[in-house]
């Protein structure tokens, strides 16, 4: 799930590099009015924005992930992710959802085929990232995913992308866990707690640090980006109103 009507401003972010790892997994899921930020010492290991296109302001940060949210403006996708200078696309965005890109996996499994196979076809160092499917039950989530894979026969997909929300830890690590019958490396580009009159900013409080302990330490984990870094009045996000780190934010990024 992702809005784009805001304006932010992040004053401070800093990951560290986990022991004997190529890079941090932590990263930034950016929205793309995002345009008053400043990241120091380029110390984010990560960022998206949902799009093609990476902005000036993210020159310090070592990895931009470029992605086609949809089916909109496909036919130049191999021309705008070229000029991104990513080496990594990440597919569709919740093609399981109706609200999000809406696609069936035939169609996505169609478009891929024809639209971003020829990107890895260019550059065989790039890494091809599966649409990103949501927790949802059959016929959405895995389910959605099991069926474009089917429809996708010989397509080259190097990593898994999925999100989640939820209730508690359980579950997300149940969902993790599923996700792993795939035998590639997973990237969690979204997840937190279910946006619903339950889940308090205590709970959000509670539930980030055995979330980030536990992907920190799984192995089949190589990214991933909470949801999300927004100018809000709402403490469960990672900006407050002014712009300011919230604790949920200072957590996330200490």
């Amino acid at each position: 799930m992702v809005s784009f009507k805001f304006a932010t401003l992040l004053a401070t972010a800093a990951v560290s590099l986990l022991p004997g790892a190529e890079a941090a997994k932590r990263g930034l899921a950016w929205p793309e009015d995002n345009r008053n930020v400043f990241l120091p010492g380029g110390k984010v290991d990560w960022l998206y924005n949902w799009h093609m296109e990476k902005e000036a302001i993210f020159s310090s940060i070592p990895s931009f992930y470029a992605m086609q949210w949809g089916s909109g403006n496909i036919t130049s996708a191999c021309t705008k992710f070229k000029k991104s200078g990513s080496k990594y696309l990440l597919g569709f965005n919740e093609p399981d959802n109706a609200g999000q890109s809406n696609l069936s996996p035939e169609t996505a499994a169609s478009l891929w085929k024809r639209y971003i196979e020829p990107i890895k076809a260019a550059n065989r160092k790039v890494k091809l990232i599966s649409p990103a499917v949501t927790n949802a039950g059959a016929p959405g989530g895995l389910a959605w995913l099991d069926s474009f894979l089917a429809a996708c026969h010989g397509c080259h997909i190097d990593g898994i992308a999925i999100h989640w929300y939820g209730g508690w830890i359980d579950d997300f690590k149940a969902f993790i866990n599923d996700a792993k019958k795939y035998n590639k490396p997973l990237y969690l580009t979204e997840f937190g707690l279910a946006w619903d009159q339950y889940a308090t900013v205590d709970s959000f409080l509670q539930f980030l640090p055995l979330a980030l302990s536990y992907l920190d330490s799984e192995p089949a984990v190589v990214k991933y980006a909470y949801f999300g870094a927004f100018y809000s009045n709402t403490a469960k996000d990672m900006l407050n109103a002014n712009g300011q780190l919230t604790q949920v934010g200072k957590l996330y990024i200490s």
